[in-house]
């Protein structure tokens, strides 16, 4: 469990993930609010926490690591607070020049869900903002793609999913995907939640292969993570060497082939270079493909 979860803080790599997210917000809103048949334009961050969460503390060495992560000033907006402090997704997302005509933050957490309700006050008379209390997959469902009303031929979205684990099964993916005018910003929890409920025995009870198989909607995962040897005791499962890269390349085929568009993978690393996860984007357009291959790039990719 992510300290997040457990203390609210959170680590200094979480600053080079709102670093790609902002950016590719910027590009996004800067081009939308200039297309005429463009009716809105909508961010939903469907696991939205808090408005900052403090950072974490390491020894020495650490926050000389630490120092490689500085982000661009839009992130806080004050120097000072970002010593010890980082705005979260839902700061972000409203602080950008050219804000986006609607936004939807969906929290589970009460105690955020409070904060939330300060921030929405906040912008209230600058921003349009809906606030969802309970599950992500289910608010999904019912508001974005459902009750919202819609009109994808007039509407463009962002979806920003960062859960703690592996609370967004492929149905929620591949049922935002078949808008075909939402865009995804996935983080892919290789390196974390997914790589403890693979053992290198390759021995599994049928409900750890049934989760599995309904986060990546596939059983193909199985083989895409292991492989089979001979030895004197005869075919052995194993797992492979490199099984987070393999997964995530999986992944990120699946999502092209669901949403036509997927760049390679930004790999997000702790401050002692620990896998913890992958950023994804996928989306119908190609030019929004090419903005966020740009942001991307600039970190280790599959």
């Amino acid at each position: 469990m992510t300290s997040y979860v457990t203390d609210g803080t959170v680590g200094p790599w979480a600053k080079e993930k709102l670093e790609c997210l902002g950016k590719y917000l910027h590009a996004y809103t800067t081009i939308l609010r200039k297309q005429q048949w463009c009716e809105g334009f909508i961010y939903l961050d469907a696991f939205a926490g808090a408005g900052k969460a403090p950072l974490r503390q390491y020894d020495k060495a650490d926050q000389e690591e630490n120092l490689l992560l500085n982000v661009a000033g839009y992130i806080s907006e004050e120097e000072a607070e970002a010593e010890t402090y980082v705005h979260g997704s839902p700061k972000v997302a409203l602080n950008l020049e050219h804000p986006f005509t609607e936004y939807i933050f969906i929290e589970k957490n009460a105690d955020r869900v409070s904060e939330l309700t300060e921030i929405q006050k906040e912008y209230g008379d600058k921003r349009k903002i809906t606030l969802l209390e309970g599950d992500a997959n289910e608010q999904i469902q019912n508001h974005l793609l459902n009750a919202g009303g819609y009109n994808w031929k007039k509407y463009r979205a962002v979806a920003f999913l960062d859960p703690f684990g592996m609370q967004v099964p492929w149905s929620t993916i591949e049922a935002i995907g078949k808008t075909g005018a939402v865009e995804l910003i996935l983080n892919l929890p290789v390196g974390m939640a997914i790589q403890r409920l693979l053992p290198k025995s390759g021995q599994f009870s049928e409900d750890q292969r049934k989760k599995l198989t309904e986060y990546f909607g596939s059983p193909d995962w199985e083989s895409v993570v292991y492989e089979e040897k001979n030895d004197l005791f005869g075919m052995l499962k194993t797992k492979k060497h490199d099984a987070g890269e393999q997964l995530a390349k999986w992944y990120q085929k699946r999502l092209k082939e669901a949403y036509g568009y997927c760049p390679k993978p930004r790999l997000i690393k702790n401050t002692r270079g620990t896998h913890l996860y992958y950023l994804l984007w996928a989306g119908a357009n190609s030019t929004g493909a090419k903005i966020a291959s740009d942001v991307l790039k600039q970190g280790t990719a599959v």
